[in-house]
Protein backbone atom coordinates (compact mmCIF):
# COMPACT_ATOMS: atom_id res chain seq x y z
CA UNK A 1 0.00 0.00 0.00
CA UNK A 2 1.57 3.27 -1.14
CA UNK A 3 0.14 5.46 1.62
CA UNK A 4 1.08 3.10 4.46
CA UNK A 5 4.54 2.58 3.01
CA UNK A 6 5.09 6.30 2.53
CA UNK A 7 4.01 7.14 6.08
CA UNK A 8 6.14 4.39 7.61
CA UNK A 9 9.19 5.17 5.49
CA UNK A 10 9.59 1.56 4.37
CA UNK A 11 8.07 -0.60 1.64
CA UNK A 12 5.13 -2.53 3.08
CA UNK A 13 2.94 -5.22 1.57
CA UNK A 14 -0.79 -5.77 1.96
CA UNK A 15 -1.98 -9.14 3.18
CA UNK A 16 -4.76 -9.03 0.59
CA UNK A 17 -5.68 -6.97 -2.44
CA UNK A 18 -7.20 -3.60 -1.42
CA UNK A 19 -10.96 -3.21 -1.91
CA UNK A 20 -11.26 -0.25 -4.27
CA UNK A 21 -12.89 0.53 -7.60
CA UNK A 22 -9.48 1.83 -8.76
CA UNK A 23 -8.42 -1.55 -10.10
CA UNK A 24 -4.98 -0.31 -11.16
CA UNK A 25 -4.27 0.45 -7.49
CA UNK A 26 -5.25 -3.03 -6.30
CA UNK A 27 -1.79 -4.37 -5.60
CA UNK A 28 -0.26 -6.26 -2.74
CA UNK A 29 2.80 -4.01 -2.84
CA UNK A 30 4.49 -1.28 -4.80
CA UNK A 31 7.41 -2.37 -6.94
CA UNK A 32 10.87 -1.46 -5.66
CA UNK A 33 11.53 1.08 -8.42
CA UNK A 34 8.14 2.77 -7.91
CA UNK A 35 8.72 2.82 -4.17
CA UNK A 36 12.08 4.60 -4.57
CA UNK A 37 10.52 7.21 -6.87
CA UNK A 38 7.61 7.88 -4.50
CA UNK A 39 9.75 7.87 -1.36
CA UNK A 40 12.23 10.35 -2.78
CA UNK A 41 9.90 12.51 -4.83
CA UNK A 42 6.74 13.09 -2.79
CA UNK A 43 5.93 15.15 0.25
CA UNK A 44 2.56 13.44 0.88
CA UNK A 45 0.05 10.95 -0.50
CA UNK A 46 -3.67 11.68 -0.49
CA UNK A 47 -5.91 8.64 -0.15
CA UNK A 48 -9.08 8.92 -2.25
CA UNK A 49 -12.29 7.10 -1.24
CA UNK A 50 -14.34 5.30 -3.89
CA UNK A 51 -17.19 7.85 -3.67
CA UNK A 52 -14.78 10.62 -4.68
CA UNK A 53 -13.33 8.50 -7.49
CA UNK A 54 -16.88 8.07 -8.82
CA UNK A 55 -17.39 11.84 -8.55
CA UNK A 56 -14.19 12.43 -10.53
CA UNK A 57 -15.29 9.95 -13.23
CA UNK A 58 -18.62 11.75 -13.50
CA UNK A 59 -16.98 15.18 -13.73
CA UNK A 60 -14.58 14.07 -16.46
CA UNK A 61 -17.48 12.74 -18.50
CA UNK A 62 -19.94 15.58 -17.91
CA UNK A 63 -17.58 18.53 -18.20
CA UNK A 64 -14.91 17.45 -20.70
CA UNK A 65 -16.52 14.42 -22.38
CA UNK A 66 -13.84 11.96 -21.23
CA UNK A 67 -14.46 8.36 -20.27
CA UNK A 68 -11.73 7.73 -17.69
CA UNK A 69 -10.93 4.58 -15.77
CA UNK A 70 -11.05 4.80 -11.94
CA UNK A 71 -7.27 4.68 -11.46
CA UNK A 72 -6.89 7.46 -14.04
CA UNK A 73 -9.28 9.61 -11.99
CA UNK A 74 -7.19 9.45 -8.80
CA UNK A 75 -5.38 12.77 -9.40
CA UNK A 76 -8.65 14.69 -9.73
CA UNK A 77 -9.98 12.66 -6.81
CA UNK A 78 -7.09 13.91 -4.67
CA UNK A 79 -7.99 17.49 -5.57
CA UNK A 80 -11.61 16.88 -4.64
CA UNK A 81 -10.61 15.16 -1.38
CA UNK A 82 -8.32 17.94 -0.08
CA UNK A 83 -8.94 21.07 -2.19
CA UNK A 84 -7.48 23.38 0.46
CA UNK A 85 -4.00 21.96 -0.23
CA UNK A 86 -4.17 23.25 -3.80
CA UNK A 87 -5.69 26.74 -3.50
CA UNK A 88 -3.59 29.33 -5.30
CA UNK A 89 -1.28 26.74 -6.85
CA UNK A 90 -0.76 25.66 -10.43
CA UNK A 91 -1.58 22.01 -10.78
CA UNK A 92 -1.55 19.37 -13.46
CA UNK A 93 -3.64 16.20 -13.32
CA UNK A 94 -2.43 13.32 -15.42
CA UNK A 95 -5.46 11.49 -16.81
CA UNK A 96 -4.99 8.08 -18.35
CA UNK A 97 -6.97 5.09 -19.47
CA UNK A 98 -10.52 4.53 -20.59
CA UNK A 99 -10.72 0.91 -19.49
CA UNK A 100 -13.59 1.26 -17.05
CA UNK A 101 -15.99 -1.51 -16.11
CA UNK A 102 -19.44 -0.58 -17.53
CA UNK A 103 -21.18 -1.09 -14.17
CA UNK A 104 -18.68 1.20 -12.40
CA UNK A 105 -19.10 3.84 -15.11
CA UNK A 106 -22.89 3.60 -14.84
CA UNK A 107 -22.64 4.08 -11.05
CA UNK A 108 -20.55 7.20 -11.58
CA UNK A 109 -23.04 8.68 -14.03
CA UNK A 110 -26.06 7.94 -11.85
CA UNK A 111 -24.73 9.89 -8.85
CA UNK A 112 -26.75 13.05 -8.23
CA UNK A 113 -24.88 16.32 -8.18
Amino acid sequence: DAARSFRSGQLLANEQEPATIADGARTLSLGHLNWEILRNGLSDIIEVPDEIILDALRRYFRYVNLKVEPTGALALGALLTQPEQFYGKRICCVVSGGNVDPSVFARALLVDE
